[in-house]
C-alpha cells in the first residue's frame, strides 16, 4: 500500500475526528439525512456525467493510489537499458532482447522491444510507442477527472442539504428547540460536502494525476532506451542521454 496515501487518509481523518470531539457538539454531526444527500447526490450526479467504462476505471482508479507503484525508478531503468544496449551491442543488434523481462515497467518494455523488431523503423517504432503512451495517460486524465469531479458536486449537494435544513428552519420558526435541530442539518451537511471534497475527491484526482507523471517518465526513457539501442548508439552514448531523465525527475 501507498504509504503516503495512507497516512493522508489517516492524518485527514484523525483531524476531522479530533474537531468534532474537541468541540463537545459530536453527536450533532451525526446527520444521515445529509450523508445520503451528499454521497448520494454526488454518485448520481458522476454516474449521468460519465459512461460505465469510465465509471469502473475510475473505482479503479482510487485503487491505484492505495497499492504501492510496481514501475521502477528512472536510475533502475537508466541501469537496465544500458545493460540490454550492451548486451545488444555484442550480440548483434534489438534482435539479441527477445527475453527481456516481461514485467518490466509494466510490460513497456517487452512491448517497445517486440515493436522495434517487427518495425524495424525507427520513426515507426516512435510513433507507436508515443500512442501508446498518450492514450495511457488519456486514461489517466479521465480517471483524475472522474474525481476532480465529484469534487466539484459534492459541496453544491451540501449545499442543497443545507437549504432543505434552512427551509425546515424557517417552517419551525415557532419552536426553539427544532429550529436548534434543523440548524445543524443545514451545517453539517455543508459540512459533509465540503470534507469528502477536500479530503477525498480532490487529493485522489491530484495523485491519480502524479501516477501518470510517473508513468509517462518512465515509459518515455523506456522508449528513447530502445530508440538508441535500435539506432545502434554505444552503451556510454545511450546512458549519457537517458541520465538527462535524473534531471527532468528532480525539476
Amino acid at each position: 500500500m501507498d504509504l503516503m496515501s495512507l497516512v493522508g487518509f489517516s492524518l485527514g481523518a484523525f483531524v476531522i475526528l479530533w474537531g468534532v470531539i474537541s468541540s463537545g457538539i459530536g453527536m450533532l454531526f451525526i446527520n444521515s439525512h445529509g450523508i445520503v444527500l451528499v454521497v448520494g447526490g454526488t454518485l448520481a450526479a458522476t454516474i449521468i456525467n460519465t459512461s460505465y467504462s469510465a465509471f469502473m476505471s475510475g473505482l479503479k482508479g482510487f485503487v491505484k493510489i492505495l497499492r504501492k507503484d510496481t514501475l521502477p525508478d528512472v536510475a533502475d531503468c537508466i541501469k537496465t537499458l544500458v545493460s540490454l544496449s550492451n548486451t545488444a551491442q555484442k550480440e548483434g543488434g534489438i534482435m539479441a532482447l527477445q527475453n527481456v523481462d516481461p514485467n518490466f515497467a509494466r510490460g513497456f518494455l517487452k512491448r517497445a522491444v517486440t515493436v522495434a523488431m517487427i518495425s524495424g523503423e525507427l520513426r515507426e517504432v516512435r510513433n507507436i510507442l508515443e500512442e501508446e503512451i498518450r492514450r495511457s495517460r488519456l486514461n489517466f486524465q479521465e480517471d483524475s477527472n472522474f474525481y476532480r469531479t465529484a469534487g466539484v458536486l459534492s459541496p453544491m449537494f451540501g449545499l442543497i442539504g443545507t437549504l432543505f435544513g434552512i427551509i425546515q428552519t424557517l417552517s419551525n420558526l415557532s419552536d426553539p428547540q427544532l429550529i436548534a435541530k434543523s440548524m445543524a442539518v443545514a451545517i453539517t451537511s455543508a459540512f459533509y460536502g465540503i470534507s469528502f471534497s477536500n479530503l477525498i475527491f480532490i487529493p485522489v484526482a491530484n495523485k491519480i494525476r502524479l501516477l501518470a507523471i510517473n508513468e509517462t517518465l518512465i515509459f518515455q526513457l523506456v522508449l528513447e532506451g530502445v530508440v538508441d539501442i535500435m539506432s545502434g548508439k554505444p552503451s556510454h552514448l545511450v546512458e549519457m542521454h537517458l541520465k538527462g531523465y535524473i534531471v527532468s525527475e528532480r525539476k
